[in-house]
């Protein structure tokens, strides 16, 4: 299928994989893919056990030691690649955590909208195989990572003088079926979910406050 995903672990402890593990796993049953084998190294050895009481658990193939699993190292540098073709055409010097997050999510979501080579589809993506949902331009692709926007602030009462509008970096999208965008604010560098927004140019002003953030 190449249906690549990707979790922002909290930690490497075993609890943590796991969890991250069960949210891949659940995908694929959803779908009707039964997981029988998965390939990895020495480090997730502590998985088995975790997953004895799963039903129809899946069986733990662990590499030997130096040796590798090129599926899914060659799939890391296809993203790894991807990740700094993106961050490097930023204009930042410096970026939040939180942004370089979402740049990780973003290629991979690139990577599964395509057909990819050597897949089961050369017309249906990865992405239609495993939700059913097809590529939308204005829902998925209208914004990209790293673009300035004003985005549209909606606040009660709605004849006050509040600023009706707020300065806030494209994170991607939410996945919603309205189409909304996740942006991180320039204001609190906190992620906020909006349903509209002004693209405007890149000021100085605004990258200098990014690399601050940084």
């Amino acid at each position: 299928i190449y249906f690549t995903t990707v979790h922002d672990l909290p930690s490497r402890k075993v609890k943590d994989i796991f969890t991250a593990f069960l949210k891949t796993h659940k995908v694929h049953l959803h779908r009707g893919f039964q997981i029988v084998v998965i390939l990895a190294d020495n480090e997730f050895g502590p998985l088995a056990a975790q997953m004895l009481d799963m039903p129809n658990a899946p069986r733990l193939n662990l590499a030997a030691a130096n040796e590798h699993v090129p599926e899914i190292e060659r799939r890391i540098r296809v993203v790894k690649e991807r990740i700094r073709a993106i961050r490097h055409g930023l204009p930042f010097n410096r970026i939040p955590l939180l942004m370089l997050t979402w740049i990780v999510y973003g290629a991979v979501r690139m990577l599964n909208h395509f057909p990819s080579k050597g897949g089961i589809s050369t017309t249906y993506s990865p992405r239609v195989l495993m939700t059913g949902t097809a590529l939308d331009y204005y829902k998925h692709l209208c914004l990209q990572t790293g673009e300035y926007c004003q985005v549209h602030e909606e606040d009660l009462p709605r004849n006050s003088n509040q600023a009706r509008s707020l300065g806030a970096i494209v994170l991607g999208t939410s996945g919603n079926i309205q189409g909304g965008f996740y942006f991180m604010s320039l204001i609190t560098a906190a992620k906020i979910h909006r349903r509209s927004w002004d693209a405007l140019p890149m000021p100085d002003s605004v990258i200098r406050r990014v690399n601050k953030l940084g």
